[in-house]
């Protein structure tokens, strides 16, 4: 689990952002689906945050990058980083919409998620979801709400 301090905010230096990065890349920090999944986070930034996941093993019956995978790493993206965001605080998704543009049949899966709207509740992010070769696949909006409790340890 994250340190309970583990927070991101435009006063967090460029060290305190890698160490946090480290930290997201840990066994078990992004959830036990993430986990399955094989997502990794390989980037974070005050108002962005970036992981991968395989098409291989997240595969619909047709062979393509399973809808609900881009779903996934957009919610893993955009939860994770309004937890950071919100100081470590408990937070839900409350809306989502994903576009599929492109299909995906083997390689990585890139997804980043910007902060279109930073509230005292409410976080939302776009994803924009691209192959290896940078083609974009799906954009995925979610909408967080922001609790005012700290997760149970």
């Amino acid at each position: 689990m994250l340190r309970p301090d583990a927070t991101l905010s435009a006063h967090t230096s460029s060290e305190e952002i890698a160490a946090l990065l480290e930290q997201l890349r840990s066994p078990g920090q992004g959830g036990e689906l993430s986990e399955k999944m094989g997502i990794e986070f390989t980037e974070l930034g005050h108002d962005h945050i970036v992981a991968t996941a395989p098409v291989d093993g997240n595969r619909q019956p047709m062979g393509l990058f399973h809808g609900g995978a881009h779903v996934v790493l957009a919610e893993s993206l955009a939860s994770m980083h309004s937890f950071l965001i919100s100081g470590g605080k408990n937070v839900v998704g409350v809306d989502l919409n994903a576009t599929h543009l492109r299909a995906a049949r083997d390689g990585i899966v890139a997804g980043r998620a910007e902060v279109l709207h930073q509230g005292r509740r409410i976080v939302s992010h776009e994803v924009k979801m691209t192959d290896e070769a940078g083609r974009l696949l799906s954009i995925v909006r979610i909408t967080n709400m922001i609790l005012g409790t700290e997760p149970k340890s």
